[in-house]
């Protein structure tokens, strides 16, 4: 019997690609996605051939690495050299609207929506439609982050509380729930430290750095400090809200009492995960990703011989009251731009690639293989994987077995998304995570102001200032006056911030 589907799948595939040749002509162009090595083939694979044929073309890949992908995009852009299609992972958006003005990027045509649908539908979902017009044309196309797997009504921080479950238990403490608050962190962390868990001689407390700490501190704040916020009286610096300092002198506080690793303001973000990992450190907040949390674990055991589903905990952060807080976060996650030189026919045939790679077929294919080969749809509608599992239970990874994945998957919704509902993650880890989100959902969540996030102008282009860099700075400072020292800062830098407030409350406070 399933010899018989498997045959029929490969007819139907088979089919599917004969008429798509039938439909299409050939079309080659060029494309860069968000990563690319030079030395690596992603013309050959299955999934290459498999979209390739049902869509008639050939692509040509510009390699590209995460490091200098920015800085080679606008090389391409300004210069006129850009390939045909551009998948920029940490898009600018002053940059964009610059780019666009100037004639630099090719607009969508005219009732793009209705010609490619599911297309629209993701960027839609993405809560960017409406900001990525540029006098009235649109000129980029946001990838969802999230949109038909997740479940998540309001998109927050994937940041995450990981802590050591089986250190609590040794130190009696209650279980913690989905939710951990300030108090239990440090607790833990003291009992972790003064007991010394780790067994050698200087267990750390909470492991950080500078960035990480400081969005510790500011999500309890309850305001966007890195960023301008509109309040009754018409926008104003986030970081001059009174709160920020009251929680600079917490952190300051904790600094003090070595619930924090002494060496923070030194730390990279690996070494944060590093000492976590490798099970020297009772706690860390870091990225809270399924696939982020699949990879410490498997760090974890690997590092200390210890079992990560025994020893590793993950949870909101709340304040005493259990109410957690987290901050609203932008549902995408890199943006697609065309050549201004690309023809008609080559933009309708990308475009309509990239509207079925918002399928749910499409999504599916682009993140977890070829149909028939490496998945099925089960009796119930469900992803049933086709693959076998290796020595340690799991499924080949989709990057392993196609090199193609890593171009085709930038052109829909993102593969976060599916790692919700991916039977190759570990159940445990999904529910985990689900629950951890759910409980953010929850608490007080500071939202994000998407006026000022796409908002474009002189003074906002200038603006630069390392929050992170001085509140560790005030932290170190032995007895310091964290109103005072914060305050001098801000002062400082008026001719810096207080334009950008100026343009703000003139574009939209009128």
């Amino acid at each position: 019997m399933k010899k018989r589907i498997a045959l029929l799948l490969a007819c139907l595939m088979a089919l599917s690609c004969v008429s798509a040749l039938a439909e299409y002509d050939h079309i080659d162009f060029t494309i860069n996605s968000t990563h690319s090595n030079a030395s690596m083939d992603y013309n050959s694979d299955g999934m290459y051939k498999y979209i390739s044929e049902m869509f008639n073309f050939d692509y040509e890949v510009y390699p590209v690495s995460k490091d200098s992908q920015s800085e080679k995009i606008r090389t391409w852009i300004n210069g006129g050299t850009m390939p045909d299609v551009v998948t920029w992972r940490n898009f600018d958006y002053q940059e964009y609207a610059i780019y666009a003005e100037q004639g630099l990027l090719a607009p969508l045509p005219e009732g793009w929506e209705e010609t490619y649908p599911d297309l629209y539908q993701m960027v839609k979902v993405s809560g960017l439609y409406d900001k990525m017009h540029v006098d009235g044309l649109v000129y980029g196309i946001p990838h969802a982050t999230f949109g038909r797997f997740s479940g998540m009504e309001k998109v927050v921080s994937n940041q995450t509380l990981y802590y050591r479950k089986d250190w609590v238990e040794k130190l009696g403490m209650e279980p913690f729930g989905d939710t951990v608050t300030l108090e239990q962190i440090e607790q833990l962390c003291r009992g972790a430290i003064d007991n010394d868990l780790a067994g050698n001689g200087n267990t750390l407390g909470f492991s950080t750095d500078s960035e990480y700490f400081s969005n510790f501190l500011m999500q309890f704040a309850e305001v966007d400090y890195d960023a301008f916020v509109r309040g009754e009286n018409g926008y104003a610096l986030g970081a001059s809200d009174p709160k920020v300092t009251d929680w600079i002198s917490f952190g300051h506080d904790w600094y003090e009492k070595g619930i924090v690793d002494p060496d923070f303001y030194l730390n990279s973000i690996s070494d944060t995960t590093n000492k976590f990992t490798s099970g020297i450190a009772a706690c860390m907040m870091h990225n809270g990703a399924i696939s982020s949390y699949h990879g410490y674990k498997v760090t974890f055991d690997t590092s200390t011989g210890l079992s990560s589903d025994d020893c590793i905990g993950v949870a909101a952060m709340a304040t005493n009251d259990g109410v957690a807080h987290t901050n609203e976060a932008a549902n995408y996650w890199s943006v697609t731009f065309f050549s201004p030189t690309i023809s008609p026919e080559k933009m309708d045939r990308i475009l309509t690639l990239m509207n079925w790679c918002c399928t749910q077929d499409g999504q599916l294919t682009v993140v977890v293989g070829v149909p028939g080969e490496t998945w099925e749809y089960d009796e119930n509608g469900n992803v049933r994987m086709l693959t076998q599992k290796d020595e340690n239970g799991n499924y080949p990874s989709t990057p392993d077995l196609y090199n193609s994945y890593n171009i085709f998957r930038s052109l829909g919704i993102l593969p976060d998304d599916y790692s919700f509902v991916n039977p190759s993650n570990e159940k445990l880890v999904v529910e985990q995570i689900k629950q951890v989100y759910a409980a953010k959902e929850r608490g007080y969540i500071i939202p994000l102001d998407y006026d000022y996030e796409f908002f474009a102008s002189d003074a906002k282009s200038q603006f630069s200032l390392n929050f992170p860099d001085e509140i560790t700075r005030i932290i170190l400072l032995k007895d310091a006056d964290v109103s005072s020292e914060w305050n001098r800062f801000l002062d400082q830098n008026r001719a810096i911030w207080e334009p950008v407030v100026a343009d703000l409350n003139a574009e939209f406070c009128k």
